[in-house]
Parts: C-alpha cells; structure tokens; sequence
C-alpha cells in the first residue's frame, strides 16, 4: 500500500462490502480511499460463556477509520442480520454490547463526505438528538451530494441537520407499516404533526433532483404537495407504495395515484419516474392510460405492478410453502402482459405527437415472507423501447421495440426499484 501511495498519490482506491473479521486497518487508513461500504453485524447472538444476548457491532472501528481517512468521499454503512449464533465468536469479530451508532465524540473531526447511505433492517442506526447533534459539528454538510436513508425516517437527523444540506442533491427515506397499516419511525408513531418534520427537511433542500420515498402509508399525500416546490429541480422521482406485513400486498389506495400525477404534472424537469400499482380487483385498471398519459415530459418510466396469491388476468393463484420457499410461480400471460404494456407506450403519443417517452418498462411482482421472516421478490418484466433512428415511424405506427421473455427472475428488491 505504502508503494502504491509513492507512485501513484492520485490513484482512487475503494473498498467494496468489508465484513472481514480482522480489520485490514493499513489500507482502510490510507488516504488514497475515496468510497468504503462498511458491514455491521448487528443481529443479537448468544455469547458462549454468559448465554446472554448481546449485540455486535463494528462501529467503534468505523469511527477510527472515519478518522483517519481524511479524503473519504463514499461511505455505505450496512447492518446485516446474524443468523448463526456463533458467527461472533468464530470469526473473532471483537463485541461492543448495544452499539448501533458511531460513538463519535465533539472533538471528533470527520472527512467531508459527498455520499451516506444506511442499508439493512429499517431503524437499526440510532439517530438519538444527542448523536444527531454530534453529527451536525463533526462533518461539514455542505459537501454532502446523496443521502440514503433506507427504509427510515429520522427526525433528530432531519430537525439537526435539515439546514445544512444546502447541496443535495439526491434524497431517499421512508418508514415502516405495521400489521394494522400503523406507521412507525424510531421516534414512535409517524403523526400528522412530525409529517411536518418530514415535509419541511423535504422543501428545505434547494436543488434537489432524485427523490424515493417508501412506505408513507397514509401520509402519501402530505409529502406529494411538498414534491411540488421542486418544480424546477426535481429529475427523478420513485415512489414505493407500502407493504403490508402480515397480508404481503401493497396497500397504497387506487385514490392517491391520481394525487400523484396531479401533483408531479407540473415538474416540468421530471425526467424519470418509477411507481408501485396494486391490481386491486386483479384487472389492468383502465384510467392508468389516462393518467400517465398526460406526464408527456417523462423519458423513462418503471412500473412495479403487485400479482397477489389470488388468480388474477395476468397468472394463476398459487401457494408457496414458507418452510421451501422457491419460485415455481405460475406462469405470467405474456401476450397479456405484452397488450397492456405496449398500449399504455402508445397512449402516451395518442395523447400528444411531442411526448418525450423512449423507454417504459411495466414490472409484475410476487413476493412473499417464509417462516422467519425472510423476504423473497420475483419479477417479470416487460419493456418497451422507442426506436431511436432518423427513419424510425412513430410509436403510434410501430416504431417501438418491445423486450420481454416471460420468466420469473429472483431479484433485490431495493436495487431493482431504483434502476
């Protein structure tokens, strides 16, 4: 490492998913590492000696790289579960009991970074007023370009640290839906007064141009009248409807997509949009056309449609056995899936010649939970592509090509959606 810092001081060095035991500290501290995706074990496991239920967590050595690597730029901070008791102590990873967050201290000067995410089960970092306050003094905010919350909604990060983000530019966040569609955050029950925190960290940023938010439950509304002040920034936008934990299906009512095409109709720098649409009565919902339709800015558009267990025009019903999982779904009617797919390309350019559309790509979804909890996602995807030449006829004419076979792929959900 200290020969490739002599000869080559410029050189750009990454580190991709450390989760090795024995920290490789020489490399992690050299000043050539612009990104590092860190992993913290995060599950409790049962200490051999004590039997007692303890939480493991590498955030003290997190802290110690932070400080040291004054040329950071990247930082991916991942909690993964630990399903093995043992794996600890196996590995000889070191036990700092109940440490969910950097123990940073005031004197604490950390590396300005362009890009944070959280990734791993929803509300695992503890954003207490406190450690939000230590954040704020800590890094210099100003240089922070992307933001990714995962699936939670701190509001001491956002009530601490919502004026200091004068630079962002892409945002991502969301809360979580209880068995009875309760929406919670770490701060307890998400409440029509803290939506306000959420809503105002929103419309607090300037330029902001990517946005994805993911299960607001009821709230969907407040937050679209906030995506209407970014009118003259706003590029991408992808919203993901809640899921329900215990019935796996999306919840979001057929009454607030039209909210939503009202509200993002006037985000006339609105590029790309991605959305989630439940098939409620298990028929393609014939005023989607209609909506959609009218967003003739848009030049890319995604999809995720939800096939539920019940039979529906698209597929079968069908029963997974949690204890085997697999993806022996029934098969997808493609030429269905093909028909409403390429109708709802072309009802963008029925409703005007100049519709800026070149590529709309409809998703058909099943998922479900096995007997822990896990979560497995199949997709099957269909996409229309607008044909680019100078000789190409109009999309009205056939001038689209349409990509599609017809299987069942297994997939991350949170990597597909934002694609």
């Amino acid at each position: 490492m200290a020969k490739l810092e002599h000869r080559w001081p410029d050189a750009i060095f990454s580190v991709g998913a450390h989760n090795h035991p024995t920290t490789d500290t020489r490399s992690l501290y050299s000043p050539l590492l612009r990104s590092l995706s860190f992993c913290i074990l995060n599950h409790t496991a049962t200490v051999t000696a004590t039997r007692q239920l303890e939480q493991y967590s590498k955030l003290p050595e997190l802290r110690e790289i932070l400080l040291r690597s004054s040329n950071l730029q990247k930082l991916d901070i991942k909690f993964e579960y630990n399903w093995l008791d043992r794996k600890a102590v196996w590995t000889g990873i070191t036990a700092h009991p109940h440490v969910l967050k950097l123990p940073l201290q005031p004197s604490d000067r950390l590396p300005p970074l362009q890009e944070l995410a959280f990734s791993g089960p929803p509300e695992t970092y503890e954003f207490t007023l406190e450690h939000c306050r230590l954040w704020k003094q800590c890094i210099d905010w100003s240089y922070l370009r992307r933001l990714d919350l995962g699936i939670s909604c701190p509001q001491h990060f956002f009530e601490e640290l919502g004026s200091c983000l004068i630079n962002l530019r892409s945002l991502a966040l969301g809360v979580r839906i209880g068995d009875r569609h309760f929406t919670h955050w770490a701060q307890g029950p998400l409440t029509s007064k803290n939506i306000d925190v959420v809503t105002n960290f929103i419309t607090s940023i300037p330029r902001l141009q990517e946005l994805s938010l993911t299960d607001f439950g009821s709230y969907e509304v407040d937050l679209f009248y906030s995506i209407r002040t970014m009118r003259k920034s706003l590029r991408k936008l992808y919203y993901h409807a809640s899921i329900n934990r215990r019935h796996d299906h999306f919840v979001m009512p057929y009454l607030v997509f039209p909210v939503l095409v009202a509200k993002i109709s006037g985000l006339l720098e609105l590029r790309q949009l991605t959305f989630d649409f439940p098939l409620l009565d298990g028929h393609w919902p014939t005023h989607l056309a209609n909506n959609t339709a009218k967003l003739t800015h848009l030049d890319t558009l995604k999809i995720f449609v939800e096939l539920r267990r019940e039979v529906t025009d698209f597929a079968a019903a069908y029963h997974v056995d949690p204890y085997d999982g697999g993806s022996d779904f029934p098969p997808l009617n493609i030429g269905l899936a093909i028909e409403v797919t390429t109708g709802l390309f072309k009802s963008f350019f029925a409703h005007s010649a100049y519709a800026c559309l070149t590529k709309l790509e409809v998703c058909f979804l099943r998922h479900q939970c096995e007997d822990r909890g896990q979560r497995f996602e199949y997709q099957n995807s269909i996409q229309v592509r607008r044909l680019e030449r100078d000789d190409a006829p109009s999309p009205l004419n056939g001038g689209y090509v349409v990509v599609g076979d017809g299987k069942w792929v297994d997939c991350d959900m949170r990597t597909q959606r934002m694609v």
